[in-house]
This record gives C-alpha cells, structure tokens and sequence, in this order.
C-alpha cells in the first residue's frame, strides 16, 4: 500500500509586528513597549529590528533597568533569536 503524502503550504507573512507592554498581573502597564518588527528580505531571510521603547516609563523603580537596555543589550537578544531559529 502507498500512502499519499501532501507537501505543506507556506505560510507568508509580508509583514509582522509583534508589541507588549508588561505589567503585573491585575496591574495597569507602567509604561514601557517591547517591539519586534519582522520583514522578509529578497534573499529568503528576515529583517527583525528589536525596540524596546521606554519613554512613557514613569515608574521610578523600572529606570535604572530601563535605562541599562542598551543597543548592545538589544543586539545580543536577536543573536539569541537568530541562533535558536537558524538551528531549529
């Protein structure tokens, strides 16, 4: 007996933005954005670009974390991502 098989049907995306804001459960959001922005490249690849917006921020004790995300910090969050997802 041969079994039938059916190749699966891609899914396209042409462009995706993935937003939250965090907050504690049953807690308003104190104000700041995580963003990733995902466009496909002609190569077959994904541009992601990583945000992470803290103006509306006005909570004092959030600050000085806030403040310690960097670019640097940003970039090494999507080398995590591009290594997880370039491996499987």
């Amino acid at each position: 007996m041969k079994s039938a098989s059916q190749e699966p049907t891609p899914i396209i995306v042409r462009h995706a933005l993935v937003a939250w804001r965090p907050a504690p459960v049953g807690e308003p959001a104190p104000g700041h954005l995580w963003r990733w922005e995902l466009a496909p490249l002609a190569d077959g690849g994904t541009r992601v670009t990583h945000t992470y917006d803290w103006t509306q921020l006005h909570d004092e004790q959030r600050l000085p974390r806030a403040r310690a995300t960097t670019a640097d910090r940003l970039a090494a969050s999507l080398d995590r991502l591009a290594t997880r997802t370039e491996n499987g």
